[in-house]
């Protein structure tokens, strides 16, 4: 009988201290290596979303809308849809391939961003002053794809 006693009280002990115990630390999933095609497929999907979308906010943010206050409208519109989906198509190739080189994953993934920050801006009549440091980073971030792409 005290036998078991000891042994039902060591088993609590054993019970307690393995609830009490810190639960193992998950290791951290190796980092996936891509090969040098998938890294060739990615980049050149990745500048050829780049070519569309940067030929598509060229056009449309460089038209004039002229003295109409309704072509004006339309022409900014316009500007502002090629940003903000252009932004968002950007972000959407970078995500389906992941492989990627990192030297152009960052500025695209940049890129994207300040397209859709500079978008939302200009609907919210934010000042030009205030969108300049946008419109440079896009900038520096549009040379750096370019440099990237070739």
């Amino acid at each position: 009988m005290i036998i078991a006693i000891v042994v039902a009280l060591i088993s609590v002990a054993v019970a307690i201290g393995a609830w009490f115990r810190p639960a193992p630390k998950p290791e951290a999933p190796a980092a996936k290596t891509y090969s040098e095609q998938e890294a060739t497929d990615a980049k050149k999907a990745v500048c050829d979303a780049f070519d569309i979308v940067h030929n598509a906010v060229r056009i449309n943010t460089g038209r004039n809308g002229g003295t109409d206050a309704t072509t004006t409208l339309a022409v900014a519109a316009n500007a502002r849809l090629s940003l903000y989906g252009g932004g968002g198509y950007l972000q959407d190739v970078l995500g389906a391939n992941p492989a990627t080189p990192k030297d152009l994953a960052g500025p695209i993934g940049q890129l994207a961003n300040v397209y859709r920050k500079l978008a939302l801006g200009y609907l919210a009549d934010v000042s030009d002053a205030d969108l300049e440091p946008s419109l440079t980073l896009a900038d520096s971030s549009t040379v750096a794809v370019k440099s990237a792409c070739q």
